[in-house]
């Protein structure tokens, strides 16, 4: 899961409407800038959208609950890049090679991706298996959050409970927690459960510096849909690099 760089895996809250998590403006949204360049920059304008119609909404959900009414109100049908092209602005993004995990890196050139927005991380792959996933961690404590996990392409609006019955193993917990211990029922929403959040380690970093320039040199006849991965996370506005604390734990801890 998000906040699970090692492997994926009370009072009910209110049922999110499709408006809550947004933050959206009137801007324009940037694929439907118009004319062969920037207005004042000189530079190519972005990207056609990769949602199925053109929309305005952006927002940078802080919980999982945001981010399910945020892919809500977005149009349907709906990819994972979609979703990621829509999200504001500057987007914060932490990158790692390592493959414990079951939404796996795929080598350097294609690693898993953290973005964070205050308190919710969300996870994806570049390539390979999880591509289609949409993972969440949100921080309850500075080393504890609640798991998530959506699966792509939406036909249909899903339920605010979505991410959490997903992973749930039928028992009494999660996927997740095989690898994220401390595993317990989470009052913020019905059906989650919270663990262990962990980082992954310094030298399974990925530069941010090398995971842009995989971006500038993607070809897109040669492998469409990692381009158009790269394209929905650093086409669509400014990127900045991001990382997690610290005093985080990772998976090599329990040992």
């Amino acid at each position: 899961m998000a906040l699970a760089a090692a492997c994926n895996g009370g009072a009910s809250t209110p049922e999110p409407g499709p408006t809550q998590a947004s933050t959206s403006t009137g801007e324009p949204a940037p694929s439907e800038t118009t004319g062969a360049t920037g207005p004042t920059t000189g530079e190519p304008p972005p990207p056609p959208t990769a949602c199925a119609e053109p929309t305005t909404l952006t927002a940078s959900p802080r919980t999982i609950g945001e981010a399910v009414a945020f892919i809500n109100g977005l149009p349907q049908p709906l990819t994972l890049d979609c979703f990621l092209e829509r999200l504001e602005r500057p987007l914060a993004i932490a990158a790692t090679k390592s493959v414990i995990s079951l939404q796996p890196a795929v080598g350097e050139a294609s690693p898993r991706l953290f973005l964070f927005a205050g308190e919710l991380v969300m996870s994806v792959a570049v390539d390979g298996h999880g591509f289609d996933l949409l993972e969440f961690g949100e921080l309850v404590t500075p080393t504890r959050s609640i798991k998530g996990e959506i699966g792509f392409p939406l036909a249909d609006p899903i339920a605010h409970d979505a991410p959490f019955t997903r992973i749930f193993d039928g028992e009494d917990g999660t996927g997740c927690g095989i690898c994220h211990g401390s595993e317990a029922p989470a009052p913020e929403y019905p059906q989650a459960f919270v663990s262990d959040a962990l980082r992954f380690p310094d030298f399974e970093t990925v530069a941010f510096a090398d995971l842009r320039r995989e971006y500038d040199r993607c070809d897109p006849a040669v492998q469409p849909e990692r381009c158009a991965r790269l394209t929905a996370l650093f086409g669509h506005g400014p990127v900045e690099p991001a990382a997690f604390p610290e005093s985080m734990p990772t998976i090599y801890d329990y040992e």
